[in-house]
C-alpha cells in the first residue's frame, strides 16, 4: 500500500479509535512491518578499517546472512574516534534492524575511557555474539622467562627495568597494569600507536613483554623470533595448544578476551532481533564460516540478545575497576 494513502488511512482511524486504539492499530503496523524483515538491503557498521578482524568477521557473516535472509548484506567500515564514530551511526539510525553494529571488547572500553555520546546498555538491542579473541604475552626469543613465573622473577629481581608496549586505555595497558598487581611487580608501559611498531621493537629486544591478540603473536612464535609465554582465555587456544593460560600459572584474574557481537539501535521489534540473531547463528554454524574465522584465530562464542546484554553489563563493570585501579594516584 503506498505510504500517503496508509498514512491518510491511519490517521482517520486514530481518530475514531481513540489513544488506546492507536496504540493497537501502531502495534499491529510494527508487527506487520516485522513480519516483512528484510524486504531490502541490511548495513553491518564497523568500527574500524577492512583487513582488521572485527571487519573480517563482519564480511564471513555478511555472506552467509545475505544468502539465509534473502537479501543482501553489506559492511560498511566507518572508522575514526576508537571506535565511536560507528557507533553513534547506528545509535541514531532507524530502530527497523536494516543498520546494525558489529562492536567488540574496545567499545566496551570507549564506554568507560573517553566520553561517547551513545550508551551500550541504553541505546542498543542486543543480538548475538559473534566470535573471541584472545590475547597472548610474548617475550623476546633471547629472553631467558619460558614461562610466566620465570618473567615474575625476573620483574622482582629488577623493579622497573622490564618494559611492555600498550596504549592509554586499550587492553594491553590494562592486562600490564593488572599483571603488576596480581605479581606485586613493576613493569613499565611504553606507549606505542600501532601493533606493527610494538612488534618491531620486541624483536630487537627494546621492549621486553609485548601483549597482543594471539593471530599477532602467532607468526613470530611459530618462527621463533618470540616466545608465548601465556594466553588470556579460561582454556588454551585452539592454535597453540602447547601455550599455558594466564590462569593455569597462577593468575586467574588476568582471564581475559575480545569480545565481538553484533547491536541494532534501541526498540528494535523483538521479531527483527530474533531473525537476524538466527541467521547469524546460522552463519556461525556454516564450516565454511568456522574454518575462515578459525584462520584469523577467532574462537566460538555464541549467544543471543539475553546473554550479550549480560555480557554487557558485567564487562562494563569489570572494565570500570580496572580503570579505577589503573588510575594515577590522585586522579
Amino acid at each position: 500500500m503506498h505510504i500517503a494513502k496508509l498514512f491518510r488511512i491511519t490517521i482517520g482511524r486514530l481518530a475514531n479509535l481513540g489513544f488506546a486504539g492507536a496504540i493497537a492499530l501502531l502495534a499491529m503496523h510494527a508487527s506487520a512491518s516485522a513480519q516483512e524483515f528484510p524486504s531490502r538491503p541490511i548495513t553491518i557498521v564497523c568500527p574500524f578499517g577492512p583487513g582488521t578482524a572485527i571487519d573480517i568477521i563482519a564480511r564471513q557473516l555478511a555472506q552467509d546472512m545475505s544468502v539465509s535472509l534473502g537479501q543482501s548484506v553489506v559492511v560498511d567500515n566507518r572508522a575514526g574516534a576508537t571506535g565511536n564514530i560507528a557507533t553513534d551511526y547506528v545509535a541514531k539510525a532507524p530502530p527497523n534492524g536494516y543498520t546494525v553494529l558489529i562492536a567488540s571488547t574496545s567499545n566496551i572500553l570507549n564506554q568507560i575511557t573517553s566520553n561517547p555520546s551513545s550508551d551500550l546498555l541504553k541505546d542498543f538491542e542486543p543480538i548475538a555474539f559473534s566470535g573471541r579473541l584472545l590475547y597472548s604475552l610474548l617475550v623476546p626469543a633471547s629472553f631467558p622467562a619460558q614461562t610466566l613465573p620465570d618473567l615474575v622473577a625476573i620483574a622482582r629481581a629488577k623493579p622497573g627495568k622490564l618494559n611492555y608496549a600498550g596504549y592509554i586505555g586499550g587492553v594491553p595497558q590494562f592486562l600490564g597494569e593488572m599483571l603488576n598487581r596480581a605479581a606485586n611487580i613493576n613493569m613499565v608501559m611504553v606507549p606505542y600507536k600501532s601493533t606493527t611498531d610494538a612488534q618491531v621493537d620486541l624483536l630487537a629486544d627494546r621492549i621486553q613483554v609485548w601483549f597482543t591478540p594471539v593471530p599477532s603473536g602467532l607468526p613470530v612464535h611459530a618462527s621463533k623470533q618470540a616466545r608465548m609465554l601465556a594466553v588470556t582465555g579460561d582454556k588454551r587456544t585452539a592454535v597453540l595448544p602447547d601455550v599455558a593460560t594466564m590462569q593455569e600459572q597462577g593468575y586467574p584474574d588476568l582471564t581475559v578476551e575480545i569480545g565481538y557481537f553484533l547491536m541494532a539501535s534501541a526498540k528494535t521489534p523483538k521479531p527483527v532481533v530474533d531473525k537476524l540473531y538466527g541467521a547469524i547463528t546460522k552463519a556461525l554454524h556454516n564450516p565454511k564460516v568456522r574454518e575462515a574465522l578459525a584462520a584469523q584465530g577467532v574462537e566460538d562464542k555464541e549467544g543471543g540478545p539475553d546473554q550479550v546484554r549480560d555480557y554487557l553489563a558485567g564487562e562494563l563493570r569489570r572494565w570500570s575497576e580496572v580503570a579505577k585501579q589503573s588510575a594515577p594516584a590522585g586522579k
